[in-house]
């Protein structure tokens, strides 16, 4: 029988794999006609399941989701058209499905798919982790309270027998013995709040970065390849949590590019796409650490939520972006026309305790105002403390 996939045999007792491009198998005893129609339904209906794959790829620990659906769209292209396999650039052309690397279409689809399944399975048991936890801190925070709760209740009775007895001297005794056993429950309370928050902080963070981690197609901006609006808006309100919990600085970066209507204006909307994108890749390649996401906020404005950030480090790197923007190489324009010079104006806003999204928004955007007044292409830094 007919095998596209390879096949196994045996050596000293042990399972092997064949090389991984076999040799040339006669086609079946089938007119041409017919064949090349049945094969092309296979590869059609082949396609469209690694284009289907290829859309909901997602990131894991070993690869990107962008590296992914890159290779299944190379390994498509190879099954389809015989173009040449992935990390095989000397390859050559196949016409012929039969000469086409099929057994290694299938280990690449099955690596990743363990891949994908060890990563989803890790991450779950995180997840499953930090539920038991909370439930954890719940119960001994209640079996705590109701010891407390028995402690203070003996005290209260003794202080009412003692009141019962007209004893000034047996009520001032357990007086006093009340308030140093409500001193001491109330100091082992806060020292315990104090342990509950640094542990639940600690894994809250670890839970916050694995979520950084966990990135949709449905959540990136098609043009830019940044984070969308929707995105940023889940992102801000999870980010204004974490601080109210763990109390670490935060800045937002509001980046407005100058004059873009102008660029589309004068230029088209081409070459304001291709300033877009520019200004994007600059972005990406400022804000490299895992607690940095950027999105494109609208049209020509981009945010930047900046975590574990104080206002003054925000600055340096806003001065940072902005320079870098400004030296870029030219962006390619019709002939006879001056390509645009790109600068930005940036607005930063720190984080104050009890902000809202459209509180911490506001502030930036507030920022970014007095720099578009200052003569733009320049940064201004709102601070809350």
């Amino acid at each position: 029988m007919l095998s596209f996939f390879g096949s196994k045999g045996s050596k000293n007792g042990s399972t092997v794999t064949e090389p991984a491009v076999a040799a040339p198998v006669a086609p079946p005893e089938e007119s041409g006609e017919e064949l090349s129609r049945e094969t092309g339904i296979v590869l059609d209906a082949l396609s469209s399941l690694l284009q289907l794959y290829a859309k909901h790829a997602f990131d894991t620990e070993l690869k990107s989701g962008d590296e992914i659906r890159s290779a299944i769209q190379s390994w498509r292209m190879h099954a389809g058209v015989g173009a040449p396999r992935p990390d095989h650039p000397d390859d050559k052309a196949s016409t012929g499905v039969f000469y086409r690397d099929w057994k290694g279409l299938t280990h690449f689809f099955g690596d990743a798919r363990r891949d994908e399944s060890k990563y989803v399975t890790r991450v779950l048991q995180d997840f499953r982790e930090m539920t038991w936890a909370f439930v954890s801190a719940v119960h001994t925070v209640v079996v705590e309270e109701n010891e407390e709760s028995k402690i203070a209740q003996t005290q209260m009775s003794r202080m009412r027998v003692a009141v019962d007895s007209n004893s000034t001297d047996l009520m001032k005794r357990e007086a006093l013995a009340v308030v140093g056993v409500m001193e001491k429950l109330i100091e082992h309370r806060k020292e315990r709040q104090r342990e509950q928050f640094a542990t639940l902080a600690d894994k809250l963070k670890h839970l916050g970065r694995e979520l950084d981690d966990a990135r949709r197609e449905s959540s990136i901006d098609g043009l830019t390849a940044l984070h969308n609006r929707k995105s940023f808006d889940d992102y801000i309100t999870r980010s204004i949590e974490l601080h109210t919990l763990l109390g670490q600085p935060g800045c937002l970066m509001m980046v407005d590019m100058d004059s873009f209507k102008g660029i589309n204006d004068t230029y088209g909307h081409p070459v304001g796409d291709a300033a877009l994108r520019q200004v994007s890749n600059a972005l990406s390649k400022t804000f490299l650490r895992r607690v940095d996401f950027v999105a494109r906020y609208g049209g020509d404005e981009f945010a930047v939520i900046l975590q574990e950030t104080n206002p003054a480090n925000a600055t340096m790197l806003a001065e940072r972006l902005r320079k870098t923007v400004s030296e870029l190489p030219p962006i390619e324009v019709p002939a006879g026309l001056e390509p645009p010079k790109l600068t930005l104006t940036i607005g930063i806003g720190e984080i104050a305790l009890g902000d809202s999204s459209y509180d911490w928004i506001k502030r930036a955007d507030s920022a970014l105002y007095h720099a578009k007044r200052a003569g733009r292409n320049c940064v201004h830094t709102i601070a809350t403390s």
